[in-house]
């Protein structure tokens, strides 16, 4: 089905997008393919017309829509879940949120981020969650994958056995590549899980991180810098979360008269990874405007680095978070490391696994404002910046093509694997529909 400007589905599509920057955009038409062939024809046409190709699977990012370009909805139609024995096959149109509920009444899940919204965005760049520690990347599930090349050839890989070399760059790298309408994953057993949010002031974040960098990979403490929404100065939240059975008491609670704690039978049961008020609870969410161009906008970095510098991390963050143009803008700790590291680094192009944090810089404003745009953006570039020194890897979930850092986000992310990836994306993208890896001379590259 095709969907073009003017229609109310064409519109309702584009609302339904989570990320506002890609909701308020507009494209030459949105195809939602019912079928691979569909694919295929949809890939082609980009190719004929040289018009870009944007894939949406969950709408989490914004680059699921563009301007002037051709979104392939795949959220529409490709929504099957098959479950048999210990995996499972899901469609690319399924987001982790659906999947891990899919999952739930056969005592099964996956790892996956931390928000439900993530589609395979998430799943073929890496997927960092409150999991990680015990289960590897969501990457490290992929037992098959099934796709269009940006060329317009299918595929179907089951392993390394067939191509090797395209089995390994998929992992981590697939949107510069393919369009991936499936994949296969192995699943685990579903368990039970402690949580605990806690709230502190800043000055104690440096403890909180030295204590985090011991702890055993059956437990994960991930923070969130930011303002909790009955405050109008910035706090830090710990959330520690334990597979059912450590029972160890968490020594992030001593300094803090705001903790909660929580069982909850699985992952998709979690208290969300946002601030909380100060009794634990979260404020009602408002409806989301029905104006699409009318959606907060982001700038977005997630740069990872390894353990044992928690000194100057703390002195980085802590600084720039209260410098924050605005309480919407927050940085987000994710803690890896444990079984992210048992995987080889040469199995897939992701290059994180030596890290002991995902930090994910979050600049957030509302599109009202005319001034917030460029002050969002500087804090959230000084941010990174400021890190850069001290990294050893960007996630490039977000990236930002076309300025001065995008070549130090692809080098930072795929280091020796970038040569080999910008190779065999001029074999497999032949007329450079989907996202470029290239960097423009006028980015200083």
């Amino acid at each position: 089905m095709a969907l073009h400007p003017g229609h109310a589905d064409y519109e309702r599509a584009l609302a339904e997008l989570f990320n506002g920057d890609a909701a308020a955009c507009d494209p030459l038409m949105i195809l939602q393919p019912r079928s691979e062939q569909d694919v295929v024809d949809a890939v082609l046409q980009a190719r004929q017309t040289g018009v870009p190709l944007m894939v949406r699977s969950g709408g989490h990012s914004r680059f699921c829509a563009a301007d002037g370009a051709l979104v392939l909805d795949l959220s529409a139609h490709f929504t099957a879940i098959e479950l048999e024995e210990d995996q499972v096959r899901v469609q690319a149109g399924v987001g982790m949120g659906a999947l891990l509920r899919a999952l739930s009444p056969h005592r099964c899940m996956l790892p996956v981020g931390t928000h439900a919204t993530p589609g395979f965005g998430l799943l073929l760049m890496g997927g960092i969650g409150h999991l990680s520690r015990s289960l590897g990347l969501t990457l490290d599930s992929i037992v098959a994958l099934r796709g269009v090349r940006a060329d317009g050839t299918p595929f179907v890989l089951q392993g390394e056995a067939q191509d090797p070399t395209g089995w390994r760059l998929l992992r981590g790298a697939a949107p510069f590549l393919a369009v991936i309408t499936e994949a296969t994953l192995r699943t685990h057993a579903r368990r039970s899980l402690d949580v605990m949010r806690s709230l502190h002031a800043l000055e104690e974040l440096q403890n909180h991180l030295q204590e985090a960098e011991v702890m055993p990979r059956s437990r994960s403490c991930s923070f969130v810098l930011g303002v909790p929404p009955d405050s109008k100065e910035p706090s830090v939240l710990s959330y520690v979360v334990n597979v059912a059975g450590d029972s160890d008491v968490s020594p992030c609670e001593a300094d803090s008269v705001d903790v909660w704690r929580d069982r909850v039978m699985g992952l998709e049961d979690l208290p969300d990874f946002n601030m909380p008020l100060h009794d634990g609870s979260f404020p009602v969410e408002p409806a989301a405007d029905t104006n699409r161009r009318r959606r907060l906008r982001s700038w977005i970095h997630a740069i990872s680095v390894k353990p044992g510098q928690t000194e100057t991390l703390t002195s980085i963050l802590t600084k720039a978070i209260q410098r924050a143009p605005n309480p919407l803008c927050r940085i987000d700790l994710q803690h890896i490391g444990g079984a992210v590291r048992d995987q080889a680094m040469q199995s897939s192009t992701y290059k994180g696994r030596d890290a002991e944090w995902s930090i994910v810089i979050s600049g957030l404003w509302h599109p009202d404002d005319n001034l917030a745009g460029p002050l969002v953006r500087q804090w959230s570039d000084a941010l990174f910046d400021a890190l850069a020194p001290i990294c050893c890897h960007v996630y490039l979930v977000e990236r930002h093509p076309g300025t001065i850092r995008y070549g130090r986000q692809l080098q930072l992310a795929y280091a020796e694997d970038l040569a080999l990836l910008r190779e065999i994306k001029r074999r497999w993208d032949p007329d450079q529909i989907l996202p470029t890896l290239d960097v423009p001379s006028q980015a200083g590259e």
